[in-house]
């Protein structure tokens, strides 16, 4: 599902809503970031903030080769039927043709397990450049990209994104965006959320629906959209800047970003409003941040 895309040569730049899903859904995607992380961790890098970290012994390197091949297969086999598609021109250009859904767990399997071996989390673009077309041809399928992987052309977090599976992808610059290949999505929560924002949220939005959810999600990041529009002396709109932009600015990376001060603004927005609102969806909103904002607290 895609909202307000911002800048994408390559695949969907989007809002990643977060479905409504049942446990095990859930243990599989904070499985797969545990094990992600803890792999970024180990060349140095940072994943997710609401990661726990492994146990000793399936953090061994031995043990963790194992983790990341099984996480992606237990993450593939929960959410495989409703983000991916395998009939070539259905609307999904990333498809392989004669390819199944076996062959795409597999395939990708084996890139992230070759990538932990031989040094792709560490220097992921010189990794990437070391693959055949048909192993970039996976990627990009896994990635829903829209056009041939450039290697050449990728930032450092872009081709790490490439070498983790969707639900463990970082912001690693925190500039507010995840770039994967030539596409850049805001998130909501991403890998830069504290982990008990991550729980108030989840919490709040337990029992939406996929649509109120997604709302809610682009609500949340719309600090950082605003941040980077610029208007004149007249209060015109003049230009937005653009990821990658010198004057690009992510606000809610800053020290004094308060979560709690987001969540009071939409509440008094909502009582700005009110009397422009429909009451049933006044109420729903208004029950929305206030359990967000009493599970932050």
């Amino acid at each position: 599902m895609s909202l307000s895309a911002i800048k994408s040569t390559s695949g969907e730049a989007s809002v990643r809503p977060r479905e409504s899903k049942p446990s095990t859904s859930q243990s599989a995607e904070r499985h797969l970031q545990d094990v992600f992380s803890t792999v970024l961790e180990k060349v140095g890098r940072a994943g997710f903030e609401s990661a726990q970290p492994l146990n000793q012994e399936a953090a061994s390197p031995e043990s963790l080769e194992r983790e990341v091949g099984s996480s992606w297969e237990q993450w593939f086999n929960e959410f495989s039927q409703t983000r991916y598609s395998f009939i070539a021109d259905a609307g999904s250009p990333s498809v392989r043709e004669n390819k199944t859904a076996s062959d795409l767990q597999k395939d990708y399997k084996e890139i992230l397990v070759d990538a932990y071996q031989h040094g792709g989390y560490a220097t992921p673009n010189a990794y990437l450049q070391s693959l055949s077309s048909e192993q970039l041809k996976t990627i990009q399928q896994v990635q829903h990209l829209a056009d041939p992987i450039q290697v050449a052309n990728l930032s450092e977090e872009a081709s790490l994104n490439l070498l983790l599976p969707p639900d463990a992808q970082v912001d690693e610059n925190q500039d507010g965006l995840t770039a994967v290949g030539a596409a850049y999505s805001l998130r909501f929560p991403d890998s830069r959320t504290p982990s008990n924002v991550r729980d108030a949220w989840e919490s709040a939005t337990q029992g939406l629906s996929e649509s109120d959810r997604m709302i809610k999600e682009l609500q949340m990041v719309l600090p950082l959209l605003t941040a980077n529009m610029h208007f004149d002396s007249n209060g015109q709109y003049v230009r937005s800047s653009q990821p990658g932009d010198a004057d690009w600015i992510n606000p809610m990376a800053s020290d004094d970003f308060s979560y709690v001060q987001t969540a009071t603004g939409w509440l008094e927005y909502l009582e700005r409003f009110k009397s422009q609102i429909p009451p049933d969806q006044y109420q729903k909103d208004q029950s929305f941040w206030s359990n967000f904002r009493s599970n932050l607290l």
